[in-house]
């Protein structure tokens, strides 16, 4: 049992309950819960199970301390041998800190020998080329100037070397008996520097950037070196093709010399800006100029599109030639750059802008009224006198276009947009100011107050005798959507750009002033087209209404309203229902509640012209009946008392002369009475 116990005690997940378990079942086999159960056996089991762990606790206590022991030992021992590695790091330190001070003081020793020798063989070096020198010089002044190095022309570099001192001697040799071998030097001077362009321009045809950079650096003390530099760049550019796509070729270039220029030139940072500035004001600023100059006089939208293309494209490559060449964001190199390219095409831009602006508005505009066959006929933007000249032309919603006001507007926004690009900041406000002025005198004086006032006068031409048919309030409706879409170009494309400008106040005041300007307008056209439709309404009613159909001798009475009556409400029933689909919001309500006034005002005074029976009276009744259901499609309260007061009054007309004095004396009488005449 004792195994039995230690093999369960030694596994990894042990557990106290399983043990017990485990020992309670194999002590009865499983019978515990029978009737036959002993449970001193199983008492017997746990006695001698725990027997067992004491035995088993004792020979762990025993093991632990023989381990312990061991483990101390080993401590021991690890202990000393620290303690000797620590004395041994010790004296080991202290031996390397003598001798790096050893080292410092031999160091400092031998570099002050290394000066003191350089000292000593430098005035000998100086002594020995001075007279290597001058022994060549002496060979100059004999006449031979193919002597030495000069002689072999592979040894090209020593002879740059060598002739490159003696350049420098002879320009000190002023005296007459130096002239002729100062005449030879400068000749061999020549030669060779010629030599080394000739090598320095074999190594760039071969990419040989090993020997471009050996070269250079030899050339770099001759006079020329400027010039070899030059010649570079310009073999660069020449990988540029005339072609129509100039700028997409830029940056490829100017990637790849910057490549061979950081592995050539010690200066590579100078070069690369000369290379840069040289193929903007040379292959860029002539591409400009030569695509522009050709639409300046011909197209002159063509001209500014592309003006606006070239100037962005050429922004949007400085900006990665700036990332490329690491050139800090506060330089202004790019910007005098971008400045001297376009310097000649921006200094009149903002007037040709305003030019071709003003050119597109005229076009469309004229387009527009040949398109409708119209001849406009203007005083100071105003209509003048026109409706004696034009009487044979019809005024409807045809003079108010939408596309034009899109056109326009489209344009103005093209030319907003590229002045924010083009003009300096100083003087964008303006430039936006004086273009908004165009499209405030071009789009809304000279289209949308002319047309409106086209309508206005045309009113007063209208023969209200004749059926009417205003176009007045679809042109209204129409008048509002172009008025929304001007409204929204200068809330999204004007006003944010000048927003901290003294400009500001300025454009606003001009789109309230315009806005204003077309209300009075409006007002007036509404005014107008009320008093025709009142016109006709009281000639409807005088021509249709007979004295007779209120003051019948005939004593049968009809269910019915009169001709009169219908044929007016007929007329009241169209132009309610023109309004309310032409006018919106406040604007539908106003307009109503006026007409509405008004319409009342015609019924009241007609029929006080008349004298009514007893059966008349009861065909006035049922007119005003009629009038008063018609009214409630004004949808105005004020109308439908209005008319509800003249029912009441008309009803007086059927009341017996004993009443009528006691009615009359009603305070509801009265008021009713105030009412009506207050209106």
């Amino acid at each position: 049992m004792a195994h039995l116990v230690l093999k369960e005690i030694e596994q990894e997940n042990f557990s106290v309950d399983n043990l017990i378990e485990n020992l309670s079942y194999k002590a009865t086999d499983g019978r515990v819960s029978q009737t036959d159960f002993d449970p001193l056996i199983l008492e017997n089991i746990f006695r001698k199970t725990i027997d067992d762990l004491k035995i088993i606790n004792d020979k762990t206590k025993q093991n632990i301390q023989v381990l312990e022991i061991e483990c101390q030992k080993e401590k021991d021992i690890c202990k000393d041998k620290i303690l000797m590695l620590e004395n041994s790091y010790k004296d080991s330190y202290d031996y390397l800190s003598v001798l790096d001070k050893r080292i410092s003081n031999v160091s400092t020793t031998m570099s002050d020998m290394g000066s003191q020798l350089e000292n000593l063989n430098r005035p000998r070096l100086n002594l020995f080329e001075s007279h290597k020198t001058a022994k060549y010089f002496d060979k100059f002044m004999d006449g031979i100037d193919n002597s030495g190095v000069f002689a072999d022309d592979s040894k090209l570099e020593q002879a740059a070397e060598v002739i490159y001192k003696l350049y420098i001697l002879s320009n000190d040799l002023n005296d007459e008996k130096f002239l002729k071998a100062n005449e030879l030097v400068l000749k061999k001077y020549s030669e060779i520097e010629i030599k080394l362009f000739q090598k320095f321009h074999d190594a760039f045809y071969k990419n040989d950037r090993k020997e471009m950079k050996k070269y250079l650096n030899i050339l770099s003390n001759f006079k020329n070196y400027q010039e070899c530099v030059n010649e570079f760049i310009k073999n660069l550019q020449m990988a540029i093709k005339n072609s129509d796509d100039l700028f997409s070729e830029i940056i490829p270039l100017c990637a790849k010399t910057n490549e061979i220029i950081n592995e050539v030139f010690l200066n590579n940072e100078r070069i690369m800006e000369q290379f840069v500035k040289d193929l903007f004001l040379d292959r860029v600023q002539t591409h400009v100029s030569t695509n522009l100059e050709k639409y300046r006089e011909t197209d002159l939208e063509k001209y500014l599109d592309t003006l606006y293309l070239f100037y962005n494209k050429t922004k949007r490559i400085s900006k990665e030639l700036s990332e490329l060449m690491k050139i800090s964001s506060e330089s202004t190199f790019f910007n005098k750059l971008l400045n001297e390219v376009f310097q000649v095409h921006l200094k009149d831009y903002v007037n040709l802008e305003k030019i071709n602006l003003q050119n597109k508005f005229r076009a469309h505009l004229d387009r527009f009224y040949e398109k409708i066959g119209h001849t406009k006929k203007t005083q100071s933007g105003f209509v003048s006198n026109l409706l004696s000249k034009q009487t044979s032309e019809i005024i409807d919603d045809r003079f108010l276009s939408h596309d034009v006001t899109t056109l326009c507007i489209d344009d103005a926004k093209k030319s907003i947009n590229r002045s924010l690009l083009l003009c300096d900041a100083n003087i964008q406000p303006k430039a936006i100011d004086d273009m908004y002025e165009i499209v405030c005198q071009n789009l809304c004086r000279d289209h949308l107050y002319y047309s409106l006032d086209l309508h206005i006068n045309a009113l007063s031409s209208v023969d209200f005798r004749q059926e009417i048919n205003l176009h007045i309030f679809p042109f209204i409706k129409q008048m509002n959507d172009l008025m929304y879409l001007f409204e929204q170009f200068t809330n999204v494309s004007v006003i944010p750009p000048v927003m901290n400008s003294p400009y500001y106040q300025k454009i606003m005041n001009k789109l309230n002033q315009i806005c204003t300007d077309l209300e009075i307008r409006i007002d007036n056209s509404l005014e107008k087209a009320f008093t025709v439709i009142c016109n006709h309404i009281r000639h409807v009613l005088q021509s249709e209404q007979k004295k007779t159909d209120f003051k019948s001798d005939n004593d049968e009475i009809f269910n019915q309203s009169t001709i009169a009556c219908s044929k007016a409400i007929k007329v009241v029933e169209n132009q309610v229902r023109k309004i309310s689909n032409c006018l919106d919001g406040k604007n539908v309500n106003n307009a109503l509640r006026e007409l509405g006034i008004k319409f009342h005002r015609c019924i009241y005074d007609h029929l006080l012209k008349f004298e009514y029976n007893e059966q008349g009276a009861m065909a006035v009744i049922r007119d005003i009946n009629e009038y008063r259901m018609c009214a409630k499609n004004f949808n105005c309260s004020v109308v439908d008392k209005l008319f509800t007061i003249l029912y009441s009054l008309t009803n007086l007309l059927v009341v017996k002369p004993e009443n009528l004095q006691e009615i009359c004396s009603g305070d509801n009488l009265v008021n009713n009475l105030f009412v009506l005449d207050f209106y």
